[in-house]
């Protein structure tokens, strides 16, 4: 339960406090000199680009420090400044298993595909899907990044446009379309290249803006840590506790917590713009050490942030303030406001738009492989290289106008379109993936089938698509649109394996398990030696056998 009533929705100015610029000046400066660093990143880094490969995934020469950084800015995004503090404060602390299942998601990646597919030199998903399953599951495949990654990029786009909104006090619709000509620019500019050595610049933004200011924040509601804000609030933890002592109580259902680590550990498996980070990595050992550097540095942006929503919750109840619901998204805006100022606040703003940015490009890029690569792979287009890149820097272009003209006009679950998408990513695409690199037994019959019946059971079971119907609990958990994945994933896992031995079992289907073995020991590092692996169904069928008592607790009223 919230331990903030919120008011109904306000307007600006009718809080007791600042919620806006007073000058911005400095504000501005400091966010002009980030756009230019990043157009200058993208310009330098334009030469490199020779062909599709080091367009798509840089040419795979990207170091583990560098790489660690860029896949933190893209995972984390414009939410972590805005939506994720607001989740927290309603949330509370709860939330925290949301991060540690989120944080999972990368060496996960690695450990289950992230080594097998670079040896294929798949580019994305839907490239292993073709070789794989065959040329319908990679139109299949690219469908589902496409539509995940437009979910993803929606409400990055609007909340990049409502901070230009505010700063420059223009048209929403002026300011989504400025958003929409700058970052379709800088990706095109310079590919993966340029947006690789851009959101490694933009987490360390993100990072310096939220931690430095915290500290500021800290000091003045009395911490003694506050030099170290991931941790620094510690001994206002008895204080929080007289005054909110609901912040700490873990309130919700074991299912929620179940459902989470299944849509926020497994769904990232599923999310192209991750993954195509893993393959831009120079060899394996350097894939190896990019996680590394991934779970430090995200791991120290979480805690920071999670400051942010226990000094805000700390803040409003020692001042007596009630904020909208609303406008629980902009509490490290107040919260820079109230102690820092505008100066300050203005770096802050930077990292936020740091954030969005980040994760756009990545889901542009990824849009991007999934047309010019998957699509023309598929059909068996023949082009030359120039002509597939440019297909990519048009596909990008498209992808920035599309994203742009859905916002215009957003769909009400917009807040929170983004955990929406994982669901629909761990069971449509994740099964699919992790499934077909470790079993020779899976095929396409299972796999196009899984995919349907995982995504259509999580757009039929949101409360945000189809009315009347919905799984889980009610309320906010209904509401964060995830609960449909306790039902949702293990359909799609028992569909999988149970059409995949069955059409092994049909003459016409032609499906002859022994035709994959070679490809799966390809994968593996193994050589072509007749040695059996992967082929049994022993695993399959205990696999299959375990998702019936997830499925039946998931049916099961919370």
């Amino acid at each position: 339960m919230p331990m903030i009533r919120p008011l109904p929705l306000q307007e600006m100015g009718e809080y007791p406090f600042q919620e806006t610029f007073t000058d911005l000046l400095i504000p501005l400066i400091i966010i002009g000199l980030t756009f230019v660093a990043y157009y200058g990143i993208s310009y330098y880094m334009k030469n490199k680009i020779k062909g599709t490969d080091d367009y798509m995934v840089a040419g795979r020469t990207i170091g583990p420090f560098v790489n660690g950084s860029a896949i933190s800015a893209t995972w984390e995004s414009l939410a972590t400044f805005m939506g994720v503090v607001a989740l927290m404060v309603t949330v509370q602390i709860p939330f925290l298993a949301v991060w540690t299942n989120f944080l999972l998601s990368i060496p996960l990646i690695v450990i289950l595909y992230g080594q097998t597919l670079r040896r294929l030199g798949s580019y994305t998903p839907a490239t292993f899907c073709k070789d794989r399953y065959g040329n319908t599951m990679s139109v299949v495949m690219a469908l589902l990044i496409v539509f995940v990654m437009l979910m993803y990029a929606l409400g990055q786009f609007i909340g990049l446009a409502q901070i230009a909104e505010i700063l420059f006090g223009w048209d929403y619709t002026l300011s989504l379309f400025v958003i929409a000509a700058l970052v379709t620019g800088y990706v095109v500019i310079a590919g993966m290249w340029g947006v690789s050595y851009n959101s490694a610049l933009q987490f360390w933004i993100m990072l310096t803006a939220a931690f430095f200011p915290m500290m500021i924040v800290l000091h003045q509601l009395g911490s003694s840590g506050w030099f170290f804000p991931p941790l620094g609030y510690g001994d206002l933890v008895p204080e929080m506790e007289a005054t909110n002592p609901g912040f700490f109580d873990m309130t919700f259902d074991t299912r929620w917590y179940f459902a989470m680590f299944l849509a926020m550990a497994l769904g990232p498996i599923g999310m192209p713009h991750l993954a195509q980070r893993i393959f831009t990595s120079r060899d394996v050992e350097a894939g190896r050490k990019t996680v590394f550097w991934f779970v430090a540095v995200t791991g120290l942006m979480f805690a920071t942030i999670y400051s942010v929503a226990f000094a805000g919750v700390m803040w409003l109840g020692q001042e007596g303030f009630e904020v909208a619901e609303a406008d629980f998204d902009k509490m490290i805006f107040y919260l820079n406001f109230a102690f820092s100022g505008n100066s300050i606040t203005g770096y802050v703003v930077a990292g936020a738009i740091a954030g969005g940015l980040s994760t756009v490009s990545g889901h542009m890029l990824a849009i991007s492989a999934a047309v010019a690569n998957d699509v023309i792979e598929a059909f068996e287009l023949d082009i030359t290289e120039d002509r597939k890149t440019q297909a990519g820097y048009a596909s990008v272009i498209a992808a920035g106008l599309i994203i742009a003209l859905i916002a215009l006009n957003p769909p009400a679950f917009l807040v929170v379109s983004i955990l929406w998408a994982f669901a629909v990513s761990a069971a449509a695409i994740t099964p699919v993936i992790v499934l077909g690199v470790w079993s020779a037994r899976v095929n396409r019959y299972g796999a196009i089938a899984s995919s349907v019946v995982g995504f259509v059971t999580v757009v039929a079971l949101s409360p945000h698509a189809i009315g009347g119907l919905g799984a889980g609990a009610e309320g906010l958990t209904a509401d964060l649109g995830i609960d449909a994945i306790m039902i949702a994933f293990p359909l799609s896992i028992l569909t999988f394996v149970i059409v995949s031995l069955v059409a092994e079992r049909i003459d016409s289907l032609n499906v002859d398990p022994e035709s994959n073995r070679n490809l799966i020991n390809e994968m593996h590092g193994y050589p072509d030696d007749d040695v059996d692996r992967f082929t049994s169904a022993v695993p399959l069928i205990v696999l299959a056998v375990l998702m019936l008592p997830i499925l039946w607790w998931g049916i099961q009223p919370w």
